[in-house]
């Protein structure tokens, strides 16, 4: 995979958001503290089909946003809505749909403690729906925004059997081996890097992010959520995906212009239509 040249230094992307927990209100100052960070394009991601019809109505609003659609794997866990592929396949034809997304494999919990999905009934329909998923993906020729806690080998094995390479995508908060990185490299999936890195404790993850080449990383926040070290706001938001691009370059040594650079072309190459 070659990396295209961007037209302009200092162009950042946030690889994946969520809308809905914002308040409309909200919606316009987030959007233009982005634009005044430097923001120049984002991805808005659904976890099911209310809320990837939401991420569509907010990609219509500016030209930096994009949208994913798709069942997020916690979702999956409570059963398959009927028309879920059809749904689906029905908001692919919008052109502000880059991504089949967020979709994947979570065998933690919730992060409420109130459903554990190591269960083999609740982790069975995760699959059932990765997999439809992923089929959906690369017959639209559309990558893949995977969540995959816990389950990076299942992930991967999915992955391999579906011949996902034919689709590609990113991996959102990665915090998988440097092996499992180059695993999904070799299925032509980027990974992508948020706020986790910001804190001082995490050292494992910065040695995994000093192993992975800057060719293959991407930016995200993850907002509302996944909070930055010492963030001054209650909800995270995308003007904050600077600080953790800041972070990035200090882990691989690298200019604050350069990690801007490669992850702006990375994402050109993943998404060549936007």
């Amino acid at each position: 995979m070659t990396a295209r040249k961007s037209e302009k230094k200092g162009h950042f992307i946030d690889a994946h958001i969520h809308a809905e927990p914002y308040a409309p209100e909200e919606w316009p100052h987030v959007l233009q503290r982005a634009q005044e960070a430097g923001l120049v394009r984002i991805v808005v991601s659904g976890m099911d089909l209310n809320t990837s019809l939401l991420a569509l109505t907010i990609a219509s609003s500016s030209s930096i946003l994009l949208a994913s659609v798709g069942l997020h794997p916690w979702l999956a866990a409570r059963g398959l809505p009927e028309n879920l592929v059809n749904r689906l396949e029905s908001f692919t034809e919008d052109s502000n749909v880059v991504a089949i997304g967020e979709v994947g494999l979570d065998l933690v919990d919730n992060c409420a403690g109130t459903t554990f999905f190591d269960q083999p009934a609740l982790f069975d329909l995760q699959v059932e729906a990765f997999r439809l998923q992923i089929r959906l993906a690369i017959s639209h020729h559309l990558p893949l925004i995977i969540h995959a806690r816990g389950a990076y080998p299942q992930v991967i094995s999915v992955l391999r059997e579906e011949r996902a390479e034919r689709a590609r995508g990113l991996v959102h908060n990665f915090d998988g081996s440097p092996q499992e990185a180059e695993a999904l490299w070799e299925l032509g999936f980027y990974v992508s890097f948020g706020g986790a890195i910001t804190y001082p404790e995490a050292l494992q993850l910065h040695d995994t992010v000093r192993s992975i080449p800057l060719r293959q990383i991407l930016l995200e926040t993850d907002s509302p959520y996944m909070p930055l070290y010492k963030q001054a706001s209650k909800n995270n938001e995308p003007a904050n995906v600077i600080r953790i691009a800041h972070k990035l370059a200090e882990l691989k040594g690298v200019s604050l212009e350069e990690v801007a650079e490669a992850t702006y072309c990375n994402f050109l190459e993943l998404f060549p239509k936007k």
